[in-house]
């Protein structure tokens, strides 16, 4: 963690550093349970909509990163429930993140699916890391048993 970030911990401002982890980390519910805490701050709660917009955002991209880049298939159900906004909304959000660049991808609005296939690299978390980490390792053995499976057909492959 950075020494300013580091200084504040387990201080009266603990706030500022969970409110920085909530938006890294596009956690809509916690950064509406701090309000109590950033909503004292006047520029802070002077643009609540517009911070909630941001970290719905943030959600949306983070929904898509931790997901394998071959399922990343959202319902506008999963969306909603995670940027805390009613299914109407979901199309409009996917749409401003498509329009600015932060996410590639389509909207099904018959089936109310997304289906994403790429996303806005970021600064990650040790977590959000350790996520990719595990996803790697997934793929690799995947390609791993890819290789076994030419190995063992290649006879047949070739004849």
């Amino acid at each position: 963690m950075h020494p300013v970030l580091e200084s504040l911990r387990s201080t009266d401002r603990q706030w500022l550093i969970d409110t920085l982890y909530a938006f890294n980390s596009g956690n809509v519910e916690r950064f509406q349970t701090l309000k109590t805490a950033w909503g004292q701050q006047p520029d802070l709660a002077a643009n609540e909509a517009q911070l909630l917009r941001k970290i719905q955002l943030l959600c949306l991209m983070e929904m898509t990163f931790t997901r394998p880049a071959n399922h990343r298939q959202l319902t506008f159900e999963e969306i909603a429930k995670s940027a805390k906004i009613s299914v109407n909304e979901v199309e409009l959000l996917v749409m401003k993140a498509l329009s600015v660049g932060l996410v590639k991808g389509s909207i099904d609005e018959v089936d109310k699916r997304v289906h994403m296939t790429w996303v806005q690299p970021r600064v990650l978390d040790l977590q959000q890391i350790k996520g990719m980490k595990d996803r790697l390792e997934f793929w690799c053995t995947d390609v791993k048993s890819m290789e076994m499976l030419v190995e063992h057909q290649a006879h047949d492959i070739l004849t």
